[in-house]
């Protein structure tokens, strides 16, 4: 397929989602405050974990549309392409911060690369590091605690274009059975883990006992929440969503190894994938989210996402504490950090991101989201 024919067809491009993927990341940004300044707000700090969970369902549900069009197209699905793609899109950021992280672990934090155990670097560069999190905690090195959940979407990329190709080629009984059995297999080996009595962190960060918002963005993906959207208004869903988030508050924590955790991670995958189902189909929420500004941010949500930690933890107050314009205040301190989260996202982009998205186009079956 050459790059003309692919340019001549119309577009595969949801911009009220990139509005959505820029709240989805505020959320985790102001989650991973270590004290958020806004008491007001503090429920949004305590919560803000669900943008992950936002985050996934958006690409399940993007990249089922996405394949599935591919299919339609050209009656097969190009594993290879897809790979190459995701490649192009997630390796040159996050190893340029994992690079950031070494460097200032040996210059600034003065440890050697002797003290950091092996596993921890296999985890890193082999994209398993959601694995050795599971069962050793959360990495020692600075500024990329979040990036365990890079690991843990490389690993759903191997299967999603497999899983796709299944699906498309089957009768909706024949799908619908597939993802209940998927539901039911992964919430054994949950149930599995529970029974162990396995620590906090291991259900929050395997990909297969943390899965419910992949699964239902698939769901999604697949028109297969129509029989609702049909018959209910779009703020209705999103009344619904904020109802399974309210049902969450009261359910078991993430970080207990009890039953309760099976309600829990469901609550929280209805509740981010009707989030996205009301965006989808309400036109207020569309225009909203489709602003400008939004977009702009939303297109660049990942270099927020991977940077936003060392602003958060580091940069924010240096910033404030060396120029000295404005007070050192909890509140300025966030705000400065935000900006500079921003910032690097923005350099990113342009400096990094931009040529490897270039190179990426080249690869495309279907055209989708705009460099």
């Amino acid at each position: 397929m050459n790059t003309e024919s692919i340019e001549s067809e119309k577009r595969i491009y949801f911009p009220e989602l990139d509005g959505l993927r820029f709240l989805a990341f505020l959320l985790v940004f102001f989650h991973h405050r270590d004290w958020f300044p806004v008491p007001a707000f503090s429920f949004i700090h305590e919560i803000g974990w669900i943008g992950v969970d936002l985050f996934f369902a958006l690409s399940a549900f993007l990249f089922t549309k996405l394949l599935i069009a591919e299919y339609k197209k050209t009656e097969t699905i190009s594993i290879k392409k897809f790979y190459i793609r995701r490649i192009f899109r997630i390796w040159p950021v996050y190893f340029l911060m994992i690079g950031i992280s070494l460097l200032y672990y040996i210059s600034i934090d003065g440890q050697t690369l002797a003290t950091i155990e092996p596993k921890r670097l296999w985890g890193l560069f082999t994209f398993t590091d959601n694995i050795v999190t599971a069962f050793n905690g959360y990495t020692p090195l600075p500024f990329i605690n979040p990036l365990w959940t890079i690991s843990y979407e490389e690993q759903f990329y191997i299967f999603i274009p497999l899983l796709i190709l299944f699906l498309v080629k089957v009768n909706t009984v024949k799908k619908i059975i597939f993802l209940v059995s998927a539901y039911l297999l992964f919430t054994g080996f949950k149930l599995t883990l529970i029974y162990f009595q396995t620590p906090h962190p291991a259900i929050w960060v395997l990909p297969i006992s943390h899965f419910e918002s992949i699964l239902f963005g698939i769901v999604i993906g697949f028109n297969g929440f129509d029989f609702l959207t049909k018959r209910v208004k779009p703020f209705l869903i999103l009344a619904l969503s904020f109802f399974f988030l309210y049902l969450y508050t009261k359910s078991t924590p993430l970080n207990a190894t009890s039953p309760g955790l099976i309600l829990t991670y469901l609550f929280i995958g209805l509740s981010t994938s009707f989030v996205l189902l009301a965006v989808i189909k309400s036109s207020y929420l569309k225009v909203v989210l489709s602003h400008p500004i939004l977009v702009f941010l939303g297109k660049r949500s990942y270099g927020l996402y991977v940077f936003h930690q060392m602003a958060n933890t580091t940069l924010g107050d240096y910033v404030l504490g060396n120029l000295k314009i404005i007070p050192h205040t909890p509140i300025a301190t966030l705000l400065c950090s935000l900006i500079i989260t921003i910032v690097l996202a923005i350099f990113s982009y342009f400096l990094l991101e931009k040529p490897f998205l270039i190179l990426k186009k080249k690869f495309e079956v279907i055209r989708s989201r705009p460099i």
